[in-house]
């Protein structure tokens, strides 16, 4: 049995898997970021200043430590991007699911009607199948 809902049902259902993988694809980028934020955190960890030996090389250590800390912010702020991407991806997932399960109900509600009307219609044909046989046996 086909229900005018089925259609509806296929498009929502279509739209909550797309969602589902957008989802997920921000679910990966945050664990990406996160792990850059913490391996960029470890690489700072193991730097550290010459105590002995020419400007120069003290000079080059700096550079090299400022730009990791220029690095850690860089991974701080796609961090961030990816945790607003992934509360939006959510959001749109909750919001498709809960159109499908709408549709989708209004689609069982609709072939119950119909279930419903068949069984009323077949009580009906019994009642008539049993009126006709007990009119039969009186005869």
């Amino acid at each position: 049995m086909k229900s005018k809902y089925a259609p509806l049902v296929k498009l929502k259902k279509k739209s909550l898997d797309n969602t589902e993988r957008s989802l997920i694809s921000a679910n990966n980028e945050l664990s990406s970021a996160s792990t850059k934020l913490h391996h960029a955190y470890e690489d700072l960890s193991r730097m550290m200043l010459p105590t002995q030996g020419s400007i120069g090389e003290f000079t080059q250590a700096a550079a090299i430590i400022h730009a990791q800390h220029l690095t850690i912010e860089e991974c701080k702020n796609r961090l961030q991007l990816a945790e607003q991407k992934q509360v939006q991806a959510r959001e749109r997932f909750k919001q498709a699911m809960i159109d499908y399960e709408k549709f989708k109900y209004l689609e069982v509600q609709e072939m119950n009607e119909h279930l419903k009307l068949l069984k009323a219609q077949e009580d009906k044909m019994l009642d008539e199948i049993g009126t006709i046989t007990y009119k039969r046996e009186i005869l």
